[in-house]
């Protein structure tokens, strides 16, 4: 969300007056964000001329209800679990709050379909996927940016088959159920199979136990948290991007931003066919959708094209010019500023 928000202003910047207000103090002082976030609105709207204010996220829904009594439009974006969040009190306020806003901007259809059941009204609602940019593909041999990152991580990638899943280690994502139910069936086949998972989160000894117990200490490598430079390498070095997810109650998958990223790198994506991914990944144009919780569909998938490098390396080449085609930033840009200036729905 925090790249999503920076990209969305840098954008918006080319094509519009914007003024961004934005938390940069520690989380330690986070109780502090709304009245800080309130008082330099404040400022803003005495000192300027504001045609409307834009609210990057679910949460800052009673601020934008504060900041109505000074009769500028105001729209607001849901990304996801801002508006399924498991607490009684949240899900009495924010969406009664939002709904007295003049327009939602839902990531995903599934986004949308949350906020509509929450009682937001469809005529305030209008579907803008995210954007990419293209920014991590690397125009450099595989070979020699997988010799630099096997250094990097201890562990050799000439000469295998590279899976990788991006993002927070989290029961949603299906790491585990990935590490617990494929990686063993794929390797009855393809000996030279490593997956690695980049990110961290409350999940992660779920995962080490699956690679300790199921004996894949030699296949599955958890590098952790990455910066931008080594994430832009695992998206080159690999053949194949998967994001198993699953679904979980009171959370969900807005969309699918490091999937558009590994597309944007021509990585062939085998993800689910859940949720805001669904928006992102279009299936066997910019990747395959497989169901849920369906072990074999996601075996098949990737033994096909692992099996077949012409194949893979061609649907990787249409799926990066799919996706940059698609969900450029200056469209999806240009697409919140139409929403802005008529901004208050019919």
């Amino acid at each position: 969300m925090q790249r999503v928000a920076y990209e969305l202003s840098q954008h918006l910047s080319k094509i519009a007056n914007v003024k961004l207000v934005k938390w940069g103090g520690s989380n330690k002082w986070l109780p502090l964000v709304l009245p800080y976030l309130l008082l330099k609105s404040l400022w803003i709207l005495i000192s300027s001329e504001v045609q409307v204010i834009y609210l990057q996220d679910g949460l800052l829904a009673p601020l934008g209800l504060i900041l109505k009594l000074f009769r500028v439009p105001i729209a607001i974006t849901f990304h996801g679990r801002d508006i399924t969040y498991e607490s009684k009190l949240y899900q009495f306020l924010i969406p009664r709050f939002a709904e007295k806003l003049d327009r939602i901007i839902c990531i995903s259809d599934a986004t949308k379909q949350q906020c509509a059941r929450r009682g937001v009204s469809g005529s305030k609602i209008v579907v803008i996927p995210d954007g990419i940019c293209d920014e991590f593909y690397m125009d450099e041999g595989k070979q020699e940016l997988r010799e630099r990152l096997s250094k990097e991580l201890g562990i050799s990638l000439n000469n295998k088959k590279v899976l990788l899943s991006v993002g927070r280690l989290v029961e949603r994502k299906g790491f585990h159920w990935l590490v617990e139910s494929i990686i063993t069936k794929l390797l009855e086949k393809e000996s030279d199979i490593v997956y690695l998972i980049a990110g961290d989160g409350a999940f992660r000894q779920r995962i080490e136990t699956a690679i300790r117990q199921n004996g894949l200490q030699n296949h599955v490598l958890m590098v952790g948290m990455v910066d931008d430079k080594t994430l832009k390498t695992l998206y080159n070095v690999s053949d194949i991007f998967i994001m198993p997810n699953i679904p979980v109650k009171g959370d969900m998958e807005g969309f699918g931003v490091v999937a558009l990223e590994a597309a944007s790198c021509g990585l062939p994506v085998v993800a689910s066919d859940l949720e805001g991914i669904k928006d992102a990944i279009k299936d066997t144009e910019n990747g395959f959708l497989v169901e849920p919780y369906n072990p074999e569909g996601f075996v098949n998938a990737v033994r096909e094209l692992f099996e077949n490098d012409e194949l893979r390396g061609k649907f990787g080449a249409r799926a990066r010019e799919f996706t940059l085609e698609n969900y450029a930033w200056e469209n999806v840009a240009g697409r919140y500023l139409k929403v802005f200036r008529t901004p208050r729905s019919e």
